[in-house]
C-alpha cells in the first residue's frame, strides 16, 4: 500500500522520499548486507534502504534495528512537508516520531492493523507507556486501512474527528486487461483442476492451518486442487508437515512468492479465493480477487463494514470454525456468484479503490496536517 500510494503520489508531481530497511524474509534486499545505506530510485520514488542490525531480528520477531537509519532520520527529513508512518509499534516509528517533533513537521500515522495487542503483550504494553500513546495523540491523523481498525483507534482514544478512512489500493493498470484463462494452470500443471486459492504470506495469523484442515473436509469435490501461495513468514514449515499429517500432497500446490502478472494469473484462473485470517484488517487480497473476477470467501475477522457496498461478491464465514469454511467452500462450487455482480465489483474496485483514487485521498489528508500545523 505505501507503494502505491507513493508511485500515484510521485505521478501527480509530488516529491517522495521513502526510508525503509533491507530486510526482505528470511534474506536482504541487495546490496550486500554490509551496505549500512544504499539510495535508489524506484518509480520516480526516492527509495533509502538501511540495513538492519540482525535480519534475523527483523524476519522472526519484527525487530527492525537499522543504526543508521536512526542517525540519519533526521536530516532525511529537512525540507520535508509531511511524515506518513507506516506501522505503529516499531523502532523505526519512534525514530520517525522524534525527528518530526524535533523539525516541526507534522506526521500522519497507518497502524495497518497493529493497534490491538495480539501477542507479545507485556512488550506491547511497554511500548505503549513510553512512546505509543504519545505518537498517537501528536498524530494529526490516524489512517485506518478498515472499519474494525477505525473501532481500534477510538478504543485506544484517538478522537473520530482524527480517524481517516484509508482502505488499501491497487495498481488499476495492472488489472484493467486481465490475462486469458488458463496460463497459470498450465504453467503449474494443473489444467483441469478446480482451483482453491490462498494467497499471501505465511503466517500463522492468516489461518492458512484452518483453511487446509477445511480443504480436507471437501477433498473429494471433483477436481478440486488447493493453492498457497506467497512467501514464507514463519509457518511453511508447519503448514507443509499439515498437510503431509493429512496425506494431501497431491492435492494441495505451494506456489511461493508471484510477481504481480503471476498473481493475477492465478487470480482469473482460481475457482474461489479464501482468506480465512484470524485477524485482519482490510486485505488487499480481497480488492485484487475482485478486480480479477473472482469468486471470494473471507472470515468474519475480515471485517470490510461498509466499504465495499451491500451487494459484493464475497461470502462470510464464522473465523477459526473448520466446517463453517468447509460448507462456504462447497457452497461456492454447487451456486457460484453471477457474472453481472463479478463485474461489478470489479468496476467499483477499479474506481474507487485504485491507487489514484488513494493519492487523491492522501492529498487531502497531507495538506489538512499542513495547514492544521499538528505536530508542530
Amino acid at each position: 500500500m505505501a507503494y502505491e500510494i507513493a508511485r500515484a503520489l510521485v505521478s501527480r508531481k509530488h516529491f517522495v522520499r521513502v526510508l525503509t530497511t533491507d530486510s526482505n524474509g528470511q534474506t536482504r534486499v541487495v546490496p550486500a548486507r554490509h551496505a549500512n545505506h544504499s539510495m535508489d530510485y524506484v518509480d520516480g520514488i526516492e527509495v533509502h534502504r538501511y540495513s538492519n542490525l540482525s535480519n534475523y531480528l527483523a524476519f522472526r520477531h519484527r525487530m527492525f534495528v537499522p543504526l543508521a537509519l536512526f542517525r540519519d532520520v533526521g536530516p532525511q527529513l529537512a525540507g520535508m512537508d509531511v511524515v506518513h508512518i507506516h506501522e505503529f509499534r516499531s523502532f523505526l516509528t519512534v525514530a520517525a516520531f522524534s525527528a518530526a517533533q524535533h523539525a516541526r513537521i507534522p506526521y500522519v500515522l497507518s497502524p495497518h492493523g497493529g493497534l490491538q495487542h495480539l501477542g507479545k503483550g507485556a512488550a506491547k504494553t511497554a511500548f505503549d507507556l513510553i512512546w505509543g500513546k504519545q505518537i498517537l495523540e501528536r498524530s494529526a491523523a490516524v489512517c485506518a486501512v478498515s472499519p474494525v481498525e477505525a473501532q481500534d483507534a477510538v478504543d485506544f482514544g484517538v478522537n473520530e474527528s482524527r480517524i481517516c478512512r484509508f482502505p488499501s489500493a491497487i495498481n488499476q493498470d495492472l488489472f484493467r486487461d486481465l490475462p486469458q484463462r488458463g496460463l497459470f494452470l498450465n504453467k503449474a500443471g494443473l489444467t483441469g483442476r478446480r482451483i482453491v486459492l490462498f494467497l499471501g504470506r505465511l503466517n500463522w495469523i492468516k489461518g492458512i492451518d484452518l483453511l487446509i484442515k477445511a480443504f480436507d473436509q471437501v477433498r473429494d469435490l471433483e477436481g478440486v486442487h488447493l493453492v498457497i501461495a506467497g512467501p514464507d513468514d514463519g509457518a511453511e514449515g508447519s503448514l507443509r508437515s499439515l498437510v503431509r499429517d493429512r496425506s494431501l500432497q497431491d492435492q494441495v500446490t505451494f506456489a511461493g512468492f508471484m510477481n504481480d502478472a503471476e498473481k493475477i494469473e492465478a487470480l482469473v484462473d482460481s475457482s474461489v479465493v479464501v482468506i480465512p485470517s484470524s485477524r485482519e484488517g482490510f486485505p488487499l487480497t480481497v480488492l485484487e480477487a475482485l478486480a480479477c473476477r473472482a469468486m471470494l470467501i473471507v472470515s468474519s475477522a475480515c471485517q470490510v463494514g461498509d466499504w465495499l457496498g451491500p451487494d459484493c461478491a464475497l461470502k462470510t464465514f464464522q473465523s477459526g470454525y473448520v466446517e463453517a469454511l468447509a460448507a462456504r467452500i462447497k457452497e461456492a462450487f454447487t451456486l457460484g456468484v453471477s457474472e453481472r455482480l463479478r463485474n461489478q465489483c470489479r468496476s467499483l474496485v477499479l474506481e474507487q479503490f485504485s491507487a489514484e483514487a488513494l493519492a487523491a485521498r492522501a492529498e487531502v489528508l497531507y495538506e489538512s496536517a499542513i495547514a492544521t500545523g499538528k505536530g508542530r
